[in-house]
Parts: structure tokens; sequence; C-alpha cells
């Protein structure tokens, strides 16, 4: 996942802390947008995909806790840092209570939003390979019994192409080495019926 396609809201009504936020993304090469109040940045999820939400606690129209709880009944993959002057121990209880990422005391240090960026985004892209890796199992599985009538075709480039897609999944630890050799086998040699010594172990004929 590029940094570009990473989404940042950053919402807070005093202009100078949420500039300077704003502007030190961007530098990381990060896609920042920005909202004036509760109600602007609500309104901007609702409309927008948003991977992290940076949001002060006190605002006008409506809280940092209440665009924490819309952040994630839009999207519940989304981040939501709260970051308050009022930092007392039950308002960071109730914001992490109530969802939230991460909580920060202004004043705060630079380095602090890029360190949570930068995990946030890796959360991102976790999150996006382990959906990613769960389609191939769910693609192989399904298609599974599809080896057999593969196996049968004498179309030489949909064997190719499926010796490439099995060996993506052996790539991805999808697939063993063993089975990936066992399903290579199956294609190359044209048998679909998994009569060959040891076959059926690993994958199902």
């Amino acid at each position: 996942m590029d940094t570009k396609n990473f989404r940042i809201l950053v919402a807070d009504d005093d202009e100078i802390p949420r500039d300077i936020v704003s502007s030190i993304l961007c530098k990381e090469g990060y896609s920042v947008v920005s909202a004036t109040n509760g109600i602007e940045a609500i309104n901007i999820l609702r409309l927008e995909d948003i991977n992290l939400v940076i949001t002060d606690l006190r605002m006008p129209g409506a809280d940092g806790l209440d665009v924490l709880k819309h952040a994630l009944r839009i999207n519940p993959e989304a981040s939501v840092v709260i970051l308050t002057a009022y930092g007392t121990l039950d308002t960071a209880l109730e914001a992490i209570k109530g969802g939230a990422y991460d909580y920060l005391t202004k004043p705060f240090k630079v380095q602090e939003i890029l360190i949570i960026a930068e995990r946030v985004y890796k959360r991102v892209e976790l999150i996006n390979e382990n959906r990613e890796l769960m389609k191939h199992i769910r693609d192989t599985y399904r298609d599974i019994e599809v080896i057999k009538t593969v196996s049968g075709s004498n179309n030489p480039q949909i064997i190719t192409d499926w010796i490439e897609r099995i060996e993506k999944l052996k790539e991805m630890n999808v697939l063993s080495v063993q089975e990936s050799k066992k399903l290579k086998k199956r294609l190359i040699r044209g048998n679909g019926n998994g009569n060959e010594k040891g076959e059926g172990e690993g994958i199902n004929s």
C-alpha cells in the first residue's frame, strides 16, 4: 500500500495544531484531509475512506468521542487517536474504552504523531495482506477440484496459469512446498484422479 493511499483525517478547531499536524503528515507522504470541528469531521468520514483519525477531544458541535464513535461505526478498521489538553485518566480510559487506538496529551511531540501514523500504516498493510491471504485460501479450497479438469486440458496456457498460481500460494505460505509439488505434478502429468502414490496427503483429491 502506497502512503498516498493511506488517508488521514485531522480534526481540531484550533487552527495552529491542526495545520502543524497536517503539514507534518503531508511531508511524510500521507494523504491528509482536515476538519475544523467535530460535525465537519463526521461528514468527511461519511464521504471518504479514512484509515487514521487524529481528533481533538474538545470541539464545538461534536467532540472527539463523538467522532470516535462515528468513525468506528462507519469503518470498524479505522484507527482513532484522541488529542486533548485535558489529560485526565478518566478521559483517557473513556477514549480507550470506546475503541480509540491511542491517546495523546497536548502539547505532544512531533515524533509521537509520526510514530503513531507509521504504526497504523503498518497495521493497515497487515490487514490488507491478511485479507488477500484469506481470499487466496478461499479461492484455493473452492477451486481445488478444478485441478482435475485442468489437468486433462490440452490448453498449455491454462496449465501454465495454474502452475503460477500454485507457486504464488506457496510463496504466501498458503500451500507447503510438498503440497505445491503434488499439485504441479498432477497438472503436468495430466492425472486428476489422485491415484499417484502418496497423492492424498495434504491436499484433497
